[in-house]
């Protein structure tokens, strides 16, 4: 397994700690049984902390948990960066990584040491060859400490299931028109998006600076990943402190698995989870247009009418006023965000160069619109698709810097990954895709930075639905 190679042959101790006994690691390497505690480590002044990721739904299969490093002082008290180690995987400090510099508060003193953990599925092995600055590792017993993270996951998810307003299942068919048609009237006036030539809501949506922006890529109707992300991080926190925006980069409706490509019902579900999230937090929580976010018959996926078939089951559980209300609400939807820090869309840049006045004006421009919507990055899989100058003349067009972030959906390298960094070659190009049953990948902003996040997939729906009944 990866990782794992560095420690065979090489002499390491293995020591279980007493107490609050404080390790000195060493370039042969410690390695410390798994008993399920969290451990802090001292590198100088900077300290960092590694917990056990457990499931907050217990019912969980899993046996062996991945970790996550972190920095305390800036993961307790709002949006931050953390290092995820898994099973046969190891994590190092590294100052050629340049996500690494937002992990810490006092990057200088990480930076001087070499730290190294391996996750060897029984066991934990750190190791510092750097030994002479003196790395330190100690458990963390005090409990309640211990369940931090998982009483503030558990938080999050009970106050979900308060703005959902009942159980996580599709809401009763006049419920679920009333939220769509407040909806609808609230994006007729969507904050930081300027009116197109018509005088109605244009296609680009200007994201402040002040919001920390929390993008998701496809969905595809994975209920539970929304869940999941919106439980992590202090996300939901942020949203109600008015401090950060949820963007969803389309695509939230038609589910992606072989067996599932038919039915409907968890987009449905989906789609009233986006809605009461909109309600809720009408300036912070936005949905950019996909492909798939369309009663249109060119939406296929393996050789089903998806489009075809979301407008029936609509109509089939909500009714004709409900399929035109959620027309009117993808009409009304923003095709690209823009701050200073990244610009996104669902697929991909248009060819030539469209200014923000074309992206306003976007639905007067069908070809321009189709390519936001449906255009990839080049590849064997896609020989039509973008390139590097296609990303460059876009940026160009919208007057940023090619050093901001492009982030795009849509078109998932590979059925493994969630996360794309740098697609093909094109320097701060990413893809994010966050419709995998196993993770699911985002972006957020860390001092100013764009940073990848992945986390784990987790059922949730149950354990909230349980909660909301023994209260």
């Amino acid at each position: 397994m990866e990782g794992l190679q560095d420690f065979f042959g090489v002499g390491v101790d293995t020591v279980i700690p007493a107490g609050s006994q404080r390790l000195r690691l060493s370039g042969k390497g410690t390695r410390i049984p798994l008993t399920g505690v969290p451990f802090e480590i001292e590198m100088g002044r900077q300290r960092v902390q590694l917990y056990p990721d457990i499931p907050v739904n217990k019912g969980s299969s899993k046996k062996t948990f991945d970790y996550i490093l972190f920095d305390p002082q800036r993961y307790f008290s709002g949006i931050s960066h953390f290092l995820r180690l898994r099973q046969g995987h190891k994590v190092a400090i590294d100052r050629n990584d340049e996500m690494q510099k937002c992990l810490f508060s006092s990057p200088r003193d990480a930076f001087r040491r070499h730290l190294q953990i391996t996750h060897e599925g029984d066991a934990l092995v750190f190791r510092d060859p750097i030994s002479e600055l003196g790395t330190y590792v100690s458990v963390i017993e005090n409990t309640q400490e211990a369940e931090r993270i998982t009483t503030r996951r558990c938080r999050a998810l009970q106050h979900l299931g308060e703005i959902f307003g009942g159980p996580i299942k599709p809401l009763p068919p006049e419920q679920a028109l009333d939220t769509l048609q407040q909806v609808n009237e609230l994006l007729r006036k969507e904050p930081y998006r300027p009116l197109d030539s018509y005088g109605n809501i244009g296609g680009l949506l200007n994201l402040p600076k002040h919001l920390t922006p929390i993008v998701v890529g496809d969905l595809h109707a994975q209920t539970e990943n929304l869940l999941k992300i919106l439980s992590e991080n202090m996300y939901l926190e942020a949203l109600e402190k008015g401090d950060a925006a949820l963007i969803i980069l389309g695509d939230a409706v038609h589910p992606e698995g072989e067996d599932e490509l038919s039915y409907m019902d968890s987009s449905i579900l989906i789609m009233d989870m986006i809605l009461k999230l909109k309600l809720r937090f009408p300036d912070n929580v936005f949905m950019i247009l996909g492909n798939h976010d369309s009663f249109s018959l060119d939406v296929m996926k393996g050789g089903i009418p998806q489009g075809l078939l979301w407008e029936k089951r609509v109509i089939a559980t909500r009714g004709e006023t409900y399929r035109d209300a959620m027309e009117l609400f993808y009409r009304q939807l923003p095709l690209v965000v823009i701050s200073e820090h990244f610009v996104a869309c669902h697929a991909g840049p248009p060819r030539g160069t469209p200014s923000r006045e074309m992206l306003v004006d976007v639905r007067r421009y069908p070809n321009l619109f189709r390519e936001l919507t449906w255009t990839r990055v080049k590849t064997p899989r896609f020989p039509a698709g973008y390139t590097r100058g296609d990303v460059r003349r876009f940026r160009k067009a919208l007057g940023i810097s090619e050093n901001i972030p492009f982030i795009v959906a849509h078109y998932p390298l590979s059925r493994e990954d969630t996360i794309w960094l740098n697609v093909i070659g094109i320097p701060r190009h990413h893809i994010v895709f966050s419709a995998l049953p196993e993770q699911m990948g985002i972006f957020t902003r860390i001092d100013n930075e764009m940073v990848a996040q992945i986390y784990p997939a987790e059922n949730l729906s149950p354990w909230v639905n349980q909660t909301q009944r023994d209260s």
